[in-house]
């Protein structure tokens, strides 16, 4: 009895620690000012993948038109769903990944590459299961507005108006049942290995390589340039 009440103690304590707070705040921040940085291009990319015009076009075309249609501000339109849903995502990611981690090392030594690959696995699967929901109603924001085929237009006619994030979340559980918004996560599971290696990957390269430089601490520069290449690893695998 008392060995289960000082594990439990233990857990609580390592899970609720500040510094896994500090981590999943951090995460959320960095993905937060990221996204508002990128976000034009999300935009493009998006227009670019429902528009109904049969014309080619590159980046740069696309994104003259849609400033010279419908103004610079489109390019930031759905912002403020996307960034809820991110900062929620990143903060449980983050806050699931470290405190794991910190409870799984608090019973082993040494960096292990498969431990973290494992706890970053986890730590995905846990993401995705409590911000699904809010990834599908970002989904149904997004679309509004957007000039999209009429076959896509037929579809979204049969969804109401949604003002917010909070109003999607309601009105498409009591239109299509509470299910419907975890209706896409069986692919973000399948996805969620993406994530986890380049989670791995960046840990692995921030331990190893200030040991091959010959220096004990990296700047800033470098960790963009280690976070850089861990991504790219991860999209080639």
């Amino acid at each position: 009895m008392y060995v289960n009440v000082f594990i439990k103690n233990m857990c609580t304590k390592q899970l609720l620690s500040y510094e896994t707070v500090v981590h999943a705040v951090a995460g959320a921040a960095g993905g937060v000012t990221a996204m508002t940085i990128f976000f034009p291009l999300d935009t493009i990319r998006s227009r670019l993948q429902v528009e109904d015009s049969r014309e080619a076009k590159n980046t740069v075309t696309a994104l003259k038109d849609l400033i010279d249609e419908e103004g610079i501000l489109s390019l930031y339109r759905g912002l403020e769903p996307v960034l809820t849903s991110l900062c929620c995502s990143n903060f449980v990611y983050f806050y699931a990944f470290h405190g794991l981690r910190t409870l799984v090392k608090s019973e082993s030594t040494g960096y292990n590459a498969l431990r973290d690959l494992t706890v970053a696995s986890i730590a995905g699967i846990i993401n995705v299961v409590l911000t699904t929901p809010l990834w599908v109603a970002n989904s149904r924001l997004k679309m509004q507005g957007a000039k999209i085929s009429i076959e896509d237009r037929k579809y979204l006619g049969k969804h109401p108006t949604y003002s917010g994030i909070l109003d999607a979340l309601i009105k498409i559980s009591a239109a299509e049942g509470w299910t419907s918004l975890w209706s896409s996560m069986v692919p973000s599971l399948m996805l969620v290995a993406n994530p986890a290696i380049q989670f791995t990957v960046y840990e692995t390269l921030k331990t190893e390589f200030p040991k091959l430089i010959g220096r004990q601490e990296l700047n800033a520069v470098s960790f963009f340039f280690l976070g850089a290449l861990a991504k790219a690893v991860s999209t080639i695998i």
